[in-house]
């Protein structure tokens, strides 16, 4: 086994970079696609194909349990920097380490 579980296999090699948290939250703001302040199952397993997943819809769901915390089905804003880790923590999105003057 090389270290990591079959059942989410390992993504693209394909990550988004941003210097800011806040950009990132937009990014992934942007996915919502019928507008109503939420990211459900559908909109996140675009997002996920975006950024380059090898299994998008498992993803999504993993996402989902981690991040919503309300059970809703969908990530809200109060639970977008929930699921910010989660991209991060998964080699989806990476910050960039602020510049020291």
């Amino acid at each position: 086994m090389m270290g990591h579980l079959p059942f989410f296999p390992r993504m693209k090699k394909k990550s988004i970079i941003a210097s800011t948290v806040t950009e990132l939250k937009d990014l992934l703001r942007s996915f919502d696609t019928n507008g109503d302040g939420r990211l459900n199952h559908a909109e996140l397993k675009n997002a996920f194909e975006k950024l380059g997943s090898m299994a998008p819809q498992l993803r999504a769901l993993q996402a989902l349990l981690d991040a919503d915390e309300n059970g809703d089905g969908c990530i809200n804003e109060h639970e977008l920097d929930k699921l910010l880790e989660f991209t991060v923590k998964h080699g989806h999105l990476v910050v960039l380490p602020e510049k020291q003057s």
